[in-house]
């Protein structure tokens, strides 16, 4: 297996197992990287319903860098950002990029379509109502 293969196999955990069974984290992690993660899976089950899942939609493999892209889906049961639980069901896109060295994970930058998760969770409007909203008189 190339190095370029065993990167995305890593990554792939990342989605597949991490987020759900911590003890992945210790082996595919550096110890701090491990235990954010395992923080951030407790906020995850905190907010989202059971059956929120992230898709991986494309991977791409370089040297020691993998980019990610992914799809979330799911419900918020819980309060997030201070928003309390809508109950709304979201789904929402994201890159990521990881750095490996040594077989393990060891940082992580996150984009992801932060306008369109407010949306879909009623706390900002749609763009065609926020236009229409920012001259009515116009729209008369």
């Amino acid at each position: 297996m190339s190095t370029q293969q065993a990167n995305k196999a890593l990554v792939r955990r990342h989605f597949a197992d991490a987020l759900h069974d911590p003890a992945v984290c210790d082996a595919i992690y550096t110890p701090d990287l491990a235990q954010a993660i395992k923080q951030g899976a407790e906020r995850l089950k905190a907010v989202w319903s059971d059956s929120c899942q992230m898709t991986v939609d494309e991977i791409l493999a370089e040297e020691d860098r993998v980019m990610v892209r992914w799809t979330f889906y799911g419900v918020q049961q819980g309060e997030f950002a201070g928003l309390p639980a809508t109950h709304r069901q979201v789904r929402y896109g994201g890159v990521n990029i990881f750095r490996i060295a040594d077989g393990k994970i060891i940082e992580i930058w996150d984009l992801l379509d932060r306008l369109s998760l407010w949306q879909q969770l009623g706390v900002l409007p749609e763009i065609k109502d926020a236009i229409a909203n920012i001259n009515p008189k116009e729209q008369q």
